[in-house]
């Protein structure tokens, strides 16, 4: 288990993003492929005995999510309710889709025949993916309540890929059509019925994922020849460009503000992104690393991915690009909500809220007196921890929050 601090911040601006390394699971390579809205992450890590296990990455520790017998798992999506889906093989050698929840691991079977794999899960535990079927063809799926459900395809016989769903239970993915050419294109499943998405004008597409506001992310070729990255929505699909002297790029994960990650593509590297409103920011690397990559990204803004080394190793990343001030909103929306679940009593949570905002009407103007203020607001919650208030399960985001807030003002001030 390899500890890490937990960063959680609000929805992402043009502040320079940070980038954490998440570590492994004693392993040399991992990578990060989704997070939730409470800071949740997920992925793949190599293990010390070299083997390629799941885990999930909470409050700062990685943990192996282990397998159902067999040699390697990974897993790919996380709902808010902590329910995790992925892939493991079994005992016998075959590839299921798994769900994880309340530490234990379920086989999701098959659509008859021997491999599936489970890539998203919404908050109504709904799980999206990909399965073989009896006649041998690959089939998106979608399975709910114990049963898995063929979602069929856009009229092609090899094969179709379900990757993401939202909490409508709208299905995204790719699936060859009955073109004579056999062209893939991205799809949208609701209602019981797929629909092509179309392209930005070139042969092939897939969508990679959606938001709550069916808004729909992916890359298409365009007319000129070169994969980009798109927005679908009300349906149109919209170029999203590329990072500048870029050749292509590919969007994979958008919240429910539009935020969309991805990455984008030189000759000879790929480079994260994050866009919004019209612009494409370079999310940046690791020290020492050359290519990295954004798989997801939550609705505080928060982004996982990896970091690519010249060795082929990668490493699971989080990076945030929120302000300390947007972070410190954040925050406040934190306690906010601990109060109302009645966790807080309303004076406690005035007390904490008090010092929150002292420290954000401070920060532009006088910062070192602002991490003052925030180490007070630190000193209150352990005090609220130890007086059996808070659970740390509870109260370890809210000192993490506010420890990261005062690194970023300690970046820029000189406090005595």
């Amino acid at each position: 288990m390899v500890s890490v601090v937990l960063v959680v911040f609000a929805p992402a601006a043009s502040a320079q993003p940070t980038i954490l390394d998440l570590g492994t699971l004693g392993g040399t390579s991992s990578i990060a492929t989704d997070i939730n809205d409470l800071g949740q992450i997920v992925g793949g890590s190599s293990t010390a005995s070299g083997a390629f296990h799941a885990f999930l990455w909470q409050n700062g520790a990685m943990t192996d999510l282990g397998t159902l017998g067999g040699v390697a798992s990974r897993a790919d999506g996380i709902n808010d309710l902590g329910q995790v889906v992925g892939f493991s093989y079994t005992a016998s050698g075959a590839g299921h889709a798994v769900l994880w929840q309340n530490g234990a691991m379920t086989d999701l079977g098959t659509l008859g025949g021997p491999f599936s794999e489970a890539r998203a899960i919404n908050n109504l535990g709904q799980v999206a993916g990909e399965s073989d079927t009896a006649s041998g063809e690959l089939h998106a799926f979608l399975w709910q309540n114990g049963a898995m459900t063929d979602l069929g395809t856009l009229g092609g016989i090899f094969e179709t890929v379900a990757f993401g769903i939202n909490d409508l239970g709208q299905v995204v993915g790719s699936s060859f059509t009955g073109a004579p050419s056999g062209e893939l294109h991205a799809f949208l499943w609701q209602n019981g019925a797929m629909m092509d998405l179309g392209t930005l004008g070139g042969p092939v597409s897939e969508a990679l994922g959606i938001n709550d506001l069916g808004q729909v992310v992916g890359d298409s070729f365009t007319a000129s020849g070169s994969d980009d990255a798109f927005v679908w929505q009300n349906g149109a699909m919209t170029d999203l460009g590329t990072l500048p002297g870029d050749i292509g790029s590919v969007a994979i994960g958008v919240n429910d503000l539009g935020q969309v990650v991805g990455l984008s593509n030189t000759a000879s590297a790929f480079e994260a992104f994050f866009w919004q409103n019209g612009a494409m920011t370079d999310l940046g690397t690791l020290p020492g690393s050359s290519s990295s990559q954004a798989r997801a990204i939550n609705n505080l803004g928060q982004i996982v991915g990896f970091s690519r080394f010249a060795s082929g190793e990668n490493a699971a990343v989080l990076w945030t690009t929120a302000t300390p001030a947007q972070a410190t909103g954040a925050l406040i929306d934190q306690v906010q909500g601990l109060v109302g679940t009645g966790v807080l009593s309303r004076g406690q949570g005035q007390s904490l809220t008090a010092k929150l905002n002292a420290a954000l009407t401070r920060m532009s103007t006088n910062p070192c007196t602002a991490i003052h203020v925030l180490n007070a607001f630190i000193n209150e919650v352990k005090g609220h921890i130890g007086a059996g208030l808070l659970t740390a399960d509870q109260g370890q985001p809210l000192l993490d929050s506010a420890t990261a807030i005062i690194a970023q003002l300690e970046a820029t001030a000189s406090c005595s």
